[in-house]
């Protein structure tokens, strides 16, 4: 998570010594890992992925704090995107239990 959080705090322009908001960015990613996961995408905290981690990012940056509405909008247009395509990728879905 560690790792996740730098990431996400640097995408979103906050000095990684800052730890005011890091609770409410750790919440948005793992919501992120989670819409993924109920999408049928593999993710995780530990993902070494970077399409799967850009998707993590746009996430959070689309429903992160009060920054401008536009940025928000390009970032969710952003994660529905990748969604899509990471959807169509069989290197990216969960593997299916046929039991």
């Amino acid at each position: 998570m560690d790792e996740l959080l730098k990431l996400v705090k640097q995408c979103l322009s906050i000095v990684e010594t800052a730890t005011l908001k890091d609770e409410e960015i750790k919440m948005w990613i793992q919501a992120g890992i989670a819409d993924l996961q109920r999408q049928g995408i593999k993710a995780s905290e530990e993902t070494e992925d970077s399409l799967t981690k850009s998707a993590i990012v746009m996430f959070v940056k689309a429903n992160f704090g009060n920054v401008d509405i536009k940025e928000k909008e390009l970032a969710q247009r952003t994660y529905s995107l990748l969604c899509a395509n990471l959807g169509l990728s069989k290197d990216y879905l969960e593997e299916e239990d046929n039991a």
